[in-house]
């Protein structure tokens, strides 16, 4: 099963640089999309332009290029501001939206698939930069949300984390220090995550391979511009099935600021 994170960072603007066309060739089986920054209504016309009207699982269109896909849709409820977004090849067993009793906003911000035994989670945290109370209370909120769901389910999480891990995960460890993207309480929230037997897809399969999941617009088109970059993008898997991976990556897109985690997982 492959399984995709990716922060497109606005619909409009990717899907206008060919994100569709990728999604088809690249045939993963599940798509999480963070910071889709459209409503429903504008989504779905991007995603099914000959689509009026779809249902939760709806596929009107037969002759669409996305038809193998279920879309799930989170936009949330702030104009041109967050959202999740997912695409499955697989109908779900269930869908929930939010972090049951734990968090609850109007965001968008995570969205749950159930697949049988497996729960994939696609969470979007906030930017800690203007709002680092609110981004500490929905790490607590994702924790709390992780574990009760692991009793349960094998658990993926995938999103935008907004925070470097480790020094490996960006350019400027020294000036990050006092930069929300690297504060001590950020890394150590993303450690409690880890200790819920959850691990950080990525780091495990390629120990010692320093990549980035987001650079400026200006180092995407100049590779020997020296900016700013950061690993922030993640796919946390529960610890009894990283036996079962095959493959994580960092893919290399021009569609987005962020660059698509890819999670190759054995069926």
């Amino acid at each position: 099963m492959k399984i995709v994170s990716y922060n497109i960072n606005g619909i409009r603007a990717s899907a206008k640089l060919g994100l569709i066309e990728w999604i088809k060739n690249f045939d993963a089986d599940v798509y999480c999309f963070q910071e889709v920054r459209a409503n429903e209504n504008v989504t779905k016309e991007i995603l099914y332009p000959k689509t009026s009207q779809l249902s939760l699982f709806g596929e009107e269109d037969n002759n669409n290029i996305l038809k193998d896909y279920f879309p799930i849709y989170n936009c949330g409820e702030i104009a041109g501001y967050a959202g999740t977004l997912i695409l499955t090849k697989h109908k779900p067993d269930k869908v929930m939206f939010n972090m049951s009793e734990f968090w609850q906003d109007n965001e968008g911000r995570t969205t749950t698939i159930i697949l049988g035994n497996l729960a994939i989670v696609d969470a979007y945290i906030p930017n800690g930069n203007s709002r680092l109370e609110f981004k500490m209370q929905y790490l607590s909120a994702l924790t709390k949300y992780l574990k009760v769901l692991g009793e349960q389910y094998k658990v993926v999480c995938v999103g935008d984390f907004n925070i470097a891990h480790t020094e490996i995960d960006l350019t400027n460890p020294k000036e990050c220090k006092t930069k929300s993207v690297f504060l001590p309480i950020e890394r150590e929230a993303f450690n409690n995550l880890l200790k819920l037997n959850l691990v950080d897809c990525f780091r495990y399969y390629n120990p010692e391979t320093v990549k980035y999941s987001w650079r400026s617009y200006r180092s995407r088109q100049d590779n020997s511009y020296n900016s700013w970059k950061y690993r922030i993008d993640y796919a946390l898997l529960s610890a009894s099935e990283k036996q079962n991976i095959n493959n994580c990556d960092i893919l290399e897109l021009d569609y987005s600021d962020h660059l698509p985690v890819m999670l190759d997982l054995k069926s």
